[in-house]
């Protein structure tokens, strides 16, 4: 009787152990090589997609795309995902807020430069070229970088260069990429609001920001409800096809990051 009693004790501790959901090992990614076993997080509608689904065509790896690099990196830390690709300075950023959980991979994906977007043949930027120029040679843009890239800043006040008889100039951006753009209940603040708080001062006109999802900015722009876009936009062929661009105002590239 005990050795049956034993034996349908197993069987059910077998069954139930059958129906439990075990969480699947996740690839060890070390390399831009490794990624191509990987299940891969990127933001949408970003050159980081963009780069990875051609970078893992063939390959066994998965791109799983997020509406914002917060879902990505929540996605990360959650096991969702084994590797994030995204652009160096928001993944520093997040390495620097999760010291004890993120890391970034010493070899980049790609290399690239940020600039500000225009409508095709717009005469505003020559002026804002004219203004980037002048902000690079009087150092003020290596400190306003120099500031978010080096901490994790406080939002503090950032003149819009606000006045009634000011022309405005209408920016747009995707608030949630930080250093570059964020936003909270004191308003906007990053790396690409005070360059362009810098550029509206130079031009006399009151910079005002509209927020709105990156992959809906080019459609804000080319129908007139913003006259520029400075959202840490990468310049590439494809998107020269139908937008201007300033001269680069960063290098960047695009990284790997993984859990320590």
């Amino acid at each position: 009787m005990k050795t049956k009693i034993k034996s349908a004790f197993v069987l059910i501790v077998a069954v139930l152990l059958s129906s439990v959901s075990l969480p699947v090992l996740a690839a060890n990614v070390s390399s831009v090589e490794g990624l191509k076993s990987a299940r891969v997080g990127v933001q949408s509608e970003t050159v980081s997609e963009t780069l990875i689904k051609d970078l893992l065509k063939g390959s066994s790896g998965e791109v799983v795309s997020f509406r914002s690099v917060f879902e990505v990196i929540d996605a990360l830390k959650a096991r969702k995902i084994d590797a994030a690709v995204m652009d160096e300075s928001p993944a520093r950023y997040f390495a620097l807020t999760e010291t004890e959980t993120l890391r970034i991979l010493p070899e980049p994906v790609e290399r690239e430069y940020y600039a500000i977007a225009f409508r095709k043949g717009d005469e505003l930027r020559e002026k804002v070229d004219k203004a980037l120029a002048e902000i690079k040679a009087e150092g003020t843009l290596l400190n306003i970088i120099a500031k978010y890239v080096a901490s994790e800043p406080e939002p503090e006040y950032i003149d819009f260069n606000v006045g009634e008889d000011r022309p405005k100039l209408w920016v747009g951006c995707a608030a949630s990429f930080p250093p570059y753009e964020m936003r909270d209940s004191r308003g906007f603040y990053g790396i690409d609001i005070e360059l362009c708080a810098e550029i509206a001062k130079k031009l006399g006109m009151e910079l005002v920001i509209a927020d709105y999802r990156f992959e809906a900015l080019p459609d804000a722009l080319l129908e007139g409800k913003i006259d520029m876009i400075c959202s840490a936009v990468t310049v590439t062929d494809a998107r020269k096809e139908f937008l201007d661009f300033s001269e680069p105002y960063e290098a960047n590239q695009q990284v790997i990051v993984v859990l320590k």
